[in-house]
């Protein structure tokens, strides 16, 4: 027993001392000193006494024990397992935590884009917003206090009035956003740009005004085929004189951000031309000349409050070199002005040309209805879009985010148009007079000609960012061309329904263009198959919601559509990859919660 005892008190004899030696021993060799010099976690030391016993079962074999050597090499394996792994565990942690943040700043940075973009659309939406319901108001009213040929006549000299006012600002508003934006460094640069604006605008715009004052009876002529709206085509050339002395204020604005403002300056403008109509036309009954100088009015009030704030602070002096750029960018816009409106205006012309101011009349109203898409959507996007694509172009992932740019907004755009020919068509109805309601086929079409003069704004991404604007003169100018060819072949057949069908083709053919020669300037995967099969379903649903809505009453008629309504929408989610599933399992879920606690509540 004493031998046993001296046994075990004896270091030098123990067996688990000789082990530790042997560990020592090995820890001073080079392989251990390589892994200590690894950085690691402590990890704890494990003694046998704390191991668990073994339990011995009768029925179980006897399993070999081991000694104690050979549990230190296990042990001593897994330590080093855990020490060579310990800093691919710590790179691994590393590598995790940084993808998160790097998920994490790409999700804000998409956010930021995106509230940024509806930040800006928004605010411009109120003013856009604004003018489809003062049109709502003003062109019934119009309708009502004006024969339906002197409508025809307002709307052609509303076009001319377009026509010459683009013409003779050559584009400077667009000029002076980019010149202000991207070409000056200083605010003294800044404030000479929209000086030299203005007194630009002022050589071109004086001059045509009495020019036109001069020769209105003659233009009356060419218009009209007589000389009755020879007034009104001294007040025409006015209105463009007033529009144009906005355009260095309202364009100072959107280079400023000034969004907010200049919402305030378009809702003072747009009430004002109402106002003014319901004086002149309805209660002074001066027909087509009242209407004319209300809008001449709008303009004028919104001229007079940014001139003299623009003067203040930019004066009135030129500066050539600034001339020259502003010009060099501006004038060959103007053919491209020139094409859009070939595009989307001159089939008014055309109908009354080929056809009779009546049929102007009531093509314009279905057109003023199946176009609200434009000031609603297409106008606030379009202000608030420029500065967010090149912002966009930016970053690495651009393409993706245009890729989103586009899906979200062409799904927006399906919805709305959908909407848009199920309303547009019961408002015909209720607010025009009868002779106006043969029109109402016209409106889908047109709704779905400005959706696709949306989706061609988003598809000529990379013709600005690679900065090949001539591009745009082309496709413009190409589908005018076929516009004019098909107005001249449809219009004498078909009238109204020919021209709304010439314009749906030439807008299309507008979007496969710009679409074909981005993807070699600028590939972006746009999700082409998916658009076309949500524009092929939403057809399919409308015609059929129409069809069976006219065998039913009114109730009955609105229950269909908004069933067809309903079901669009969650086929556009669907294809949109929104989670609808998901949300819609939370949201029963959180119904579910909420039942069940005020039951336990009642109980």
């Amino acid at each position: 027993m004493s031998d046993v005892r001296k046994y075990l008190t004896d270091k030098s004899t123990h067996p688990l001392e000789k082990t530790r030696r042997y560990s020592k021993a090995r820890a001073s060799s080079t392989n251990a000193t390589e892994i200590d010099a690894v950085t690691t976690l402590e990890l704890p030391v494990v003694d046998i006494a704390q191991l668990p016993t073994r339990i011995e079962e009768p029925n179980l074999p006897e399993l070999p024990q081991l000694s104690l050597t050979a549990m230190e090499r296990i042990h001593s394996r897994k330590r080093m397992q855990r020490i060579r792994l310990t800093p691919i565990i710590e790179q691994e942690n590393l590598n995790n935590a940084r993808g998160n943040e790097q998920s994490s700043s790409v999700t804000q940075g998409y956010l930021s884009l995106t509230f940024d973009l509806i930040k800006k659309s928004g605010i411009y939406a109120i003013g856009s917003m604004a003018s489809p319901l003062i049109a709502l108001i003003l062109t019934p009213f119009l309708t009502h206090h004006i024969s339906h040929a002197d409508y025809g006549a307002f709307a052609i000299l509303s076009i001319a009035i377009s026509l010459i006012a683009g013409i003779t600002q050559l584009s400077l508003g667009s000029a002076l956003f980019r010149v202000y934006i991207a070409d000056c460094e200083t605010q003294s640069d800044r404030l000479a740009v929209i000086s030299t604006t203005l007194i630009l605008l002022s050589l071109t715009s004086i001059p045509t005004t009495i020019a036109m004052l001069i020769t209105a009876r003659w233009l009356s002529e060419l218009l009209f085929g007589n000389a009755a709206y020879s007034n009104s085509v001294s007040l025409v050339a006015l209105v463009i004189l007033a529009q144009n002395l906005t355009v260095p204020g309202l364009s100072w604005l959107r280079a400023e951000n000034r969004a907010a403002l200049y919402t305030v300056f378009t809702l003072i403008s747009l009430f004002f031309n109402l106002g003014a109509n319901v004086i002149l036309v309805g209660v002074l009954h001066l027909g087509v000349p009242g209407a004319v100088s209300a809008i001449g009015g709008s303009y004028a009030v919104v001229a007079v409050c940014t001139l003299p704030p623009v003067l203040q602070r930019a004066g009135l002096h030129l500066r050539f070199d600034i001339a020259r750029k502003l010009l060099f960018f501006g004038v060959p816009m103007v053919l491209s002005f020139i094409s859009v409106w070939v595009l989307q205006l001159s089939d008014r012309y055309l109908l009354s040309y080929f056809g009779s101011l009546a049929q102007t009349a009531s093509y314009t109203v279905a057109y003023t209805l199946g176009g609200v898409l434009s000031p609603v959507i297409l106008g606030p996007f379009g202000l608030a879009w420029p500065s967010i694509l090149y912002t966009i172009a930016k970053r690495k992932d651009a393409a993706y985010i245009y890729q989103l740019v586009f899906r979200w907004f062409s799904i927006v755009l399906l919805v709305a148009v959908f909407v848009l020919s199920l309303l547009a068509t019961a408002v015909l109805n209720i607010l025009f007079p009868p002779a106006y309601h043969s029109a109402a086929l016209v409106i889908p079409i047109v709704a779905v000609s400005t959706m696709f003069y949306g989706i061609y704004n988003v598809f000529t991404v990379g013709i600005f960012v690679r900065r090949k604007p001539w591009f745009i003169i082309i496709f413009t100018s190409l589908a005018a061309f076929v516009n004019v060819g098909l107005n001249i072949i449809l219009i004498p057949f078909y009238g109204s329904m020919g021209a709304a069908v010439s314009t749906l083709l030439a807008y299309a053919l507008l979007a496969s263009i710009a679409y074909i020669v981005n993807q070699r300037v600028y590939p972006i995967p746009f999700e082409i198959g998916k658009f076309l099969f949500a524009l092929l379903v939403g057809t399919g649903l409308y015609a059929g919601s129409t069809a069976l809505g006219k065998t039913q009453n009114t109730v009955g008629t609105w229950g269909i559509y908004m069933c067809a309504l309903a079901l669009y929408t969650g086929c556009l989610l669907l294809l949109g990859k929104f989670p609808v599933l998901t949300l819609l399992k939370k949201s029963f879920s959180k119904i579910r919660r909420i039942l069940s606690h005020e039951q336990i509540i009642s109980h």
